[in-house]
């Protein structure tokens, strides 16, 4: 049977799973056969026997996996409740994940050694936009198998100047809040102000504003040494939440990601529209898709994937 359908009639509402995995299944349901496309031509260009799927959520990705009949899949995410969730599915279904691991890609690398095992390619769906730093993370996974293969998919695209200008407007939301909720500067300020309660007003706010996109631990660090204070760099309001280092959409150029990911080689592919939508949008959707095949239309593209060997 196929995936789409067998998700479809569980019903969710009956299953014991925390709320935040139960809503965020039910907002993925309507747009699910456009999930799997994506899902599926990010694994279409892997040839893998032992695949990882890194932050793999609710678990749809590792689930597809096991349909397309990879012979060993192994699921990691850092939320305990997700993780569970992939598991209820899983037995649910009668089929799932090999192996469930909680935690990052030191949890990974640590389990791979003791267990002798050595992936040969990694999938991440909207997760290498969220990941803290990324040049520790591909050092991880480098150690794990060099010859590793990867791709990631993203919304947050660089090229795409509707998509980033609607990720920009969640980016400023985050760093300087809405409403009663804090935004990230002010939490920055605050620890800083706790770190240091002599500091003048200007100089909380100069510290604050600099630190964007460091956790609180390392706005510590930089707080010891003055002299090499960081200053955002970026052309994008990229922030972070300084409690988790978890980005918020965060933008990073083809270029960027280049240089992170060196001496690795890059390719990019460009997304596409659900083609699955009823009316004049489908229509729309798969006359766009068509246009995004020709060359120079990287900005028509809803999200990217990048393929990394």
């Amino acid at each position: 049977m196929n995936l789409a359908v067998t998700l479809r009639r569980i019903d969710y509402s009956a299953l014991d799973i925390s709320d935040y995995s139960r809503n965020y299944i039910k907002l993925l349901l309507p747009i699910l056969d456009y999930y799997l496309d994506i899902c599926n031509r990010a694994l279409d260009l892997l040839s893998p026997s032992i695949l990882v799927d890194y932050g793999g959520g609710h678990g749809f990705m590792s689930l597809l996996a096991k349909e397309r009949g990879i012979p060993n899949v192994i699921y990691i995410d850092h939320n305990p409740e997700a993780a569970k969730t992939v598991s209820t599915l899983s037995s649910l279904i009668g089929f799932g994940p090999d192996t469930i691991l909680t935690g990052d890609q030191e949890t990974l690398l640590s389990w791979c050694q003791e267990h002798q095992c050595t992936p040969d390619a990694l999938v991440g769906i909207d997760v290498i936009e969220h990941i803290y730093r990324l040049e520790p993370f591909f050092d991880t996974l480098h150690t794990l198998n060099p010859q590793m293969s990867m791709a990631f998919s993203t919304a947050s695209t660089p090229f795409n100047p509707f998509v980033k200008k609607r990720l920009k407007r969640f980016m400023l939301t985050d760093e300087y809040g809405n409403g009663d909720r804090k935004g990230y500067l002010q939490l920055r300020r605050e620890h800083i102000a706790s770190q240091h309660p002599g500091f003048l007003e200007e100089e909380l706010d100069r510290w604050a504003a600099a630190t964007r996109g460091l956790t609180f631990d390392d706005i510590t660090a930089a707080l010891q040494t003055p002299a090499n204070r960081p200053h955002p760099t970026t052309s994008h309001p990229n922030t972070c939440d300084p409690a988790t280092g978890n980005w918020t959409e965060r933008i990073l150029s083809l270029g960027e990601y280049r240089q992170i990911v060196s001496p690795r080689h890059i390719t990019l592919h460009k997304g596409f529209y659900d083609s699955h939508k009823k009316g004049l949008k489908g229509f729309v959707a798969r006359c766009l898709n068509l246009l995004i095949h020709l060359p120079f239309t990287r900005p028509l593209a809803p999200f990217i994937i990048l393929e990394i060997k």
